[in-house]
């Protein structure tokens, strides 16, 4: 007990010598008990107007009123005290009827019932417990859920309303009950589904269900409501439905505002691409004239130039190369997202592989030792990892020191994720420079062939499989280039994402 200390209990009964050995096998099994005894109905008048007990013990049989009378009479007083009925009658429907009338359970005289009597008052006291609990806790719940503007009512299988907060007609926009049931209102959720189903709902763990409903105010104005519907059984055994609801019109409106802006920015990203693609043919056409002209220009006309003469139509030509590098890593970089490949298992040694084979002139002729660890098996688009690959370890090979460039490949296991490293020899990297690296057009070395893009499509590549990526440099000292892709959970595989890169640094290495 934690509410009821010290219970108060009532024995009325006719019979003393009843009365007396209820009392001691009470008292002994509840010593804390305060037990008074009574007969007669002037007793039991005084005791009603008091009300000041939590159990009553009363039999059904008297000599001055009838049982259910007195059982009705102690229901109704303010203080709804728990009822065990101790009697000689014995009769089954009186016993149902009894049940019927609230009471708490029904026990026949005898030595078994007198010995199971203690066990009764207790288990009746817990649920005057519980009674209290509920009735101290009614109002401050409706008063939170009125301050919180949510409302809730009850509702019958055919629709009739049992009882509803004050909220709920404040949500409809109405003044009282008979004016919200004139609106035109959702069907409850469980009223579709026929007995069978709604007791296999009681049953299964689907007794509750929630959902978003468009309702017309009678002023005209539409609101959203979230109505989350219960179906319970009530005190009679009754299927009812209990509903909280409350307004989401609010969210409806910023939902709406995202998705706006989710397809504008669809349809801007869709304008660029196709910008991309109608640029980089006008652009790269002239290019390879002006390349291809310049080329015969000084084999054809070389001598005639002179030295300054071939040096200027040297830088042409080389300008117009690596514009056209330009434009062609441009487009790498926009068609990651668009023209990316769905997901598909993979080995990483494999594709470490594929992308030294690619690389193999460029390993050769820097006489590169590349050393790789036993890598995973994962989830990933085939091609942009390769290309990932391919550019970190084409990085360690153009920014290497005097020393024959050493390049190690490993991948550690994270918690959800995989953590994979390139690691080199090379010529490192500020500290300073580190959170820039990855910024597009920044080349920390401008004398190196390159166009400032490479390690921006790497991070792009990185972000669509739902990783990151960083350096961790000291100057002179070699570069350890390190990413994570997650783990992918076979029942819940993570969905191909559209990354939107956020704020990037104005400045970054390639």
């Amino acid at each position: 007990m934690t509410l009821i200390s010290k219970p108060r209990i009532l024995i009325v009964d006719d019979d003393p010598q009843d009365r007396g050995l209820a009392s001691v096998v009470l008292s002994r099994r509840l010593p804390e008990a305060q037990i008074q005894e009574i007969d007669g109905a002037q007793a039991f008048a005084r005791e009603l107007r008091r009300a000041a007990f939590d159990l009553v013990i009363t039999e059904m049989q008297f000599g001055w009123s009838d049982g259910f009378e007195v059982i009705e009479s102690i229901l109704e007083t303010k203080a709804r005290p728990a009822v065990v009925a101790f009697t000689d009658l014995r009769d089954e429907e009186v016993v149902v009827e009894a049940m019927k009338a609230g009471l708490a359970d029904f026990i026949f005289k005898s030595s078994k019932g007198f010995l199971r009597l203690p066990e009764a008052a207790v288990e009746a006291l817990e649920l005057a417990e519980q009674r209290l609990l509920v009735a101290r806790s009614e109002p401050w719940l409706g008063t939170l859920l009125d301050r919180a503007n949510v409302g809730a009512f009850r509702t019958t299988l055919d629709q009739r309303l049992v009882e509803s907060t004050p909220a709920v007609l404040r949500l409809l926009g109405v003044r009282n009950v008979q004016d919200a049931l004139r609106m035109q209102l959702p069907q409850p959720f469980f009223t579709s589904k026929n007995g069978e189903d709604l007791r296999e709902c009681l049953g299964n763990g689907q007794a509750l269900q929630s959902r978003e409903v468009q309702v017309q105010r009678p002023d005209g104005d539409s609101v959203w409501l979230s109505l989350t519907e219960l179906l319970l059984l009530d005190v009679d055994n009754e299927m009812v439905i209990d509903t909280l609801v409350r307004d989401v019109s609010h969210l409806k409106k910023r939902e709406d505002a995202f998705r706006n802006r989710a397809e504008a920015l669809e349809r801007s990203n869709a304008d660029l691409t196709e910008f991309a693609y109608i640029a980089s043919h006008e652009l790269q056409e002239p290019l390879r004239m002006v390349e291809k002209f310049g080329s015969i220009l000084a084999e054809d006309f070389g001598e005639n130039l002179g030295t300054e003469g071939g040096e200027l139509l040297e830088f042409v030509v080389d300008g117009a190369r690596r514009m056209q590098h330009l434009i062609d890593d441009l487009l790498a970089l926009s068609r990651i997202n668009s023209e990316g490949q769905a997901f598909e298992e993979c080995d990483c040694e494999e594709l470490v592989e594929q992308a030294m084979v690619n690389l193999a002139d460029r390993l050769e002729e820097s006489g590169a030792e590349v050393e790789v660890e036993p890598l995973p098996t994962i989830e990933a688009d085939v091609s942009q990892l390769v290309q990932l690959w391919q550019n970190l370890i084409s990085n360690a090979i153009k920014f290497r020191s005097e020393e024959t460039p050493h390049i190690r490949i490993s991948a550690d296991k994270a918690d959800k994720e995989w953590i994979f490293s390139v690691e080199d020899n090379g010529v490192g990297i500020e500290p300073e420079e580190t959170e820039s690296v990855f910024a597009i057009f920044r080349r920390l070395h401008p004398d190196l062939p390159g166009t400032g893009i490479g390690l921006t499509i790497c991070k792009r590549i990185v972000g669509r499989h739902g990783g990151r990526i960083w350096v961790e440099s000291k100057p002179s000292g070699g570069s350890s280039f390190r990413f994570t892709i997650p783990t992918r959970d076979p029942e819940n595989p993570l969905e191909l994402a559209e990354v939107v890169d956020v704020d990037e640094p104005e400045e970054a290495e390639n």
